[in-house]
């Protein structure tokens, strides 16, 4: 069995020679073949709601108006559309949400239903149907009228809800009814009838998916005369050589 003990020099215990270069060739072979070997064994496992291309190193989810039902997918063709009387207002989903007793959907692969009722909005969060904005509830049924409201006159504002108010109103208002405390208060909008608050950054508006930092960045990154592509993840580094040439 040959050492390499420098660039191009082998040696045995009582000989030293030139060694042939052909060994760099047979490694070059080897690490391919482990590296083939090694990115098939970090594949990532598709649960439902998902599906894994070959090459992608994180899962994909299904997109709106579709639902993901079986497990190891490979493809997007794994995604079935959101079936008639359901919705799938989200990616990811499993299986689709019927759209329930006050609404229906006569469409396949939609993200919401539509209220049966004249003045209604849809509520994808629990497929109820309120009151549109403007509309308010008849009596204790669910018939939803147009509202009319009067001028608001002398500075006064409207609020969501067509109540006018002044500035001390829409104060005492915002401070008791919608901020979580007297401080979060910095204001209303009049034009839009709303109480401007102080979110917390626990609370952030956009919700815990913008908050959450991104499993998969993408990096293109100029080495010499060579251009890498970097996935960077939570496992770690796969990174691909020789895509062009940097100018």
């Amino acid at each position: 069995m040959l050492r390499k003990v420098g660039p191009g020099v082998c040696r045995r215990p009582t000989l030293l020679f030139w060694c042939l270069y052909v060994f760099v060739e047979e490694h070059t072979v080897y690490g391919h073949n482990r590296t083939v070997e090694t990115r098939e064994m970090e594949r990532p496992f598709c649960e439902q709601g998902f599906y894994c291309p070959v090459g992608s190193p994180t899962p994909v989810p299904c997109p709106k108006g579709t639902f993901g039902p079986t497990v190891g997918a490979s493809s997007m063709d794994s995604c079935l559309s959101c079936p008639t009387n359901h919705y799938c207002p989200r990616p990811a989903l499993t299986s689709g949400i019927p759209c329930g007793a006050w609404a229906q959907q006569p469409l396949p692969g939609q993200d919401r239903c539509v209220c049966l009722g004249e003045g209604q909005t849809f509520q994808a969060s629990d497929g109820h149907c309120p009151c549109a904005l403007g509309y308010r509830l008849m009596g204790q049924g669910d018939t939803c009228l147009h509202s009319v409201y009067d001028i608001c006159r002398d500075g006064r504002a409207r609020t969501q809800h067509g109540t006018c108010l002044d500035r001390q109103q829409w104060a005492q208002h915002c401070t008791q009814q919608v901020c979580l405390s007297p401080g979060d208060y910095q204001g209303f909008d009049g034009a839009l009838g709303l109480c401007l608050c102080r979110e917390p950054p626990e609370r952030a508006v956009c919700g815990g998916w913008c908050r959450s930092r991104p499993k998969l960045a993408l990096h293109l990154v100029c080495a010499a005369v060579d251009l890498q592509l970097v996935y960077s993840n939570s496992e770690g580094q796969v990174s691909y050589d020789d895509l062009s040439m940097c100018r």
